[in-house]
């Protein structure tokens, strides 16, 4: 599971750039429509603005946490190192559940707010 979490974080980890645009653009959007502003909707782009911003936030976490994940040992490398390897690939393992279960509730949350933001 780690292993695949680190391809992802790879391939995001060319489009760092991008997502941090993203991010800070649907930031400063969600932002802008809280403040009562004559050139802006408030209400029209939050529920969108909210939605990037939080996928964007998990697509950085994802590809910071999963970048570097450490590679098995063999057998001739010392006990040491070895158990410090398994508690890092165990660490990284229950933040890759917790990560799956992150995405599958910003999954719901986002159809659910872009079916009320369709209805509106």
């Amino acid at each position: 599971m780690i292993e695949r979490l680190q391809r992802i974080a790879s391939f995001l980890a060319k489009i760092r750039f991008v997502i941090i645009i993203l991010g800070t653009f649907s930031f400063l959007v969600l932002v802008i429509s809280f403040i009562d502003n004559p050139w802006f909707d408030s209400e029209l782009w939050s529920i969108p603005s909210l939605l990037l911003f939080c996928w964007s936030l998990a697509l950085f976490s994802l590809e910071e946490l999963f970048v570097g994940v450490p590679k098995k040992l063999d057998k001739g490398a010392s006990w040491h190192s070895r158990i410090w390897n398994t508690m890092r690939r165990f660490g990284l393992r229950v933040l890759g559940l917790a990560f799956i279960i992150l995405s599958t509730a910003l999954l719901v949350l986002s159809y659910q707010l872009l079916r009320t933001w369709f209805m509106d």
